[in-house]
């Protein structure tokens, strides 16, 4: 897999013209918030499929009217993909191009911070169904990543705090010199930093999670640490309806997992002054019980038992399996 920093648009439009040439035709999947945002997009292709907006595009209705668009226009096994979007749309793009013909190339643009440090990387792809959110998924590596620093510049504080949470997971579970970074780097300005401090967070990043994936692709073993806040975070997702965002679930859900964790004093200290950078809301009135439902449909549960991620030091994370859910269940109320 193949990653390629670019600073404009143009950069972008000019490495697709070149790529394009490999192909008997180009694919667009994006969806209608980004491509007003980005017009560029219209200039990638004439074959454009626009995704609803959101998890929603995540669907079986979505994937079944994607794959139409793209067998109406004759795609084939020397087509290719090119996702344009979030998080949301590279995993929708990826389990597409993974099952249509059973595989076809794809290129992923991804606009979010949070797609650029976690969707976009590592071939994982989904789609929610039964209310549970990625039920369906398929392992789909990309052949091109190309991430474009100038989308940053184009994010809100939300979006950028949706990308922090994933890059705070990197230095809790694998790396404490990216804590330190984020400590002496980070926490005063976010979210308003350089595009050299991003490109730094998203290198270290992207190393961070290949170094796993590659020692586990397919997610039977230690890769499963990337799941830390992960469990509790998607059941918050699908217990508010996806109405809050993948971001701030898992700092949540992080929050409860460290808060679980068996760690010193100095760490837990360090750790919760880095919290304040998210400012996150008390969630009030929450129904534990439905949010423990939720968990039970969770991927990493087997024959019951939850595999829980915790931290056994600042910069290392442990898988537990047969978790006492009991625990889980008291430690929301932190929440």
């Amino acid at each position: 897999m193949k990653v390629n920093y670019k600073n404009t648009e143009s950069e972008i439009i000019s490495t697709i013209k070149s790529i394009e040439k490999k192909y008997d035709k180009i694919f667009i999947l994006s969806n209608s918030k980004i491509i007003s945002h980005h017009s560029f997009i219209n200039d990638l292709s004439d074959l454009i499929f626009i995704c609803k907006d959101g998890e929603s595009c995540k669907s079986i209705p979505q994937y079944i009217d994607a794959i139409t668009f793209l067998n109406e226009n004759n795609c084939n096994k020397k087509s290719c993909i090119i996702a344009v979007g979030g998080g949301t749309i590279c995993d929708f793009a990826g389990f597409i191009a993974s099952t249509y013909m059973r595989g076809i190339d794809l290129i992923m643009i991804p606009t979010s911070l949070l797609a650029m440090v976690d969707a976009a990387i590592g071939g994982k792809t989904a789609l929610n169904f039964l209310d549970t959110r990625n039920l369906l998924g398929t392992f789909k590596d990309s052949n091109e990543i190309i991430i474009g620093l100038h989308f940053i510049q184009t994010l809100d504080d939300n979006e950028r705090l949706n990308g922090m949470a994933e890059i705070l997971k990197y230095s809790l579970i694998l790396d404490v010199k990216l804590f330190n970074f984020i400590e002496s780097k980070v926490i005063k300005y976010f979210p308003n930093l350089d595009l050299d401090i991003f490109k730094e967070l998203i290198d270290k990043c992207i190393k961070n999670k290949l170094t796993i994936v590659n020692k586990d692709h397919y997610d039977k073993g230690i890769r499963n640490i990337l799941n830390f806040g992960h469990t509790v975070g998607h059941a918050l997702e699908s217990y508010y309806d996806f109405k809050l965002s993948h971001g701030r679930a898992i700092l949540y859900g992080m929050k409860v997992a460290t808060h679980l964790s068996d760690l010193n004093k100095e760490e837990k200290k360090r750790i919760k002054n880095i919290w304040k950078i998210f400012n996150l809301p008390k969630l009030n009135s929450i129904n534990k019980n439905e949010i423990m439902i939720h968990m039970e449909n969770d991927k990493k549960n087997i024959g019951g038992q939850l595999n829980f991620i915790l931290l056994d030091k600042l910069g290392n994370a442990i898988i537990k399996p047969n978790f006492n859910k009991k625990l889980i269940e008291e430690a929301l109320d932190i929440l």
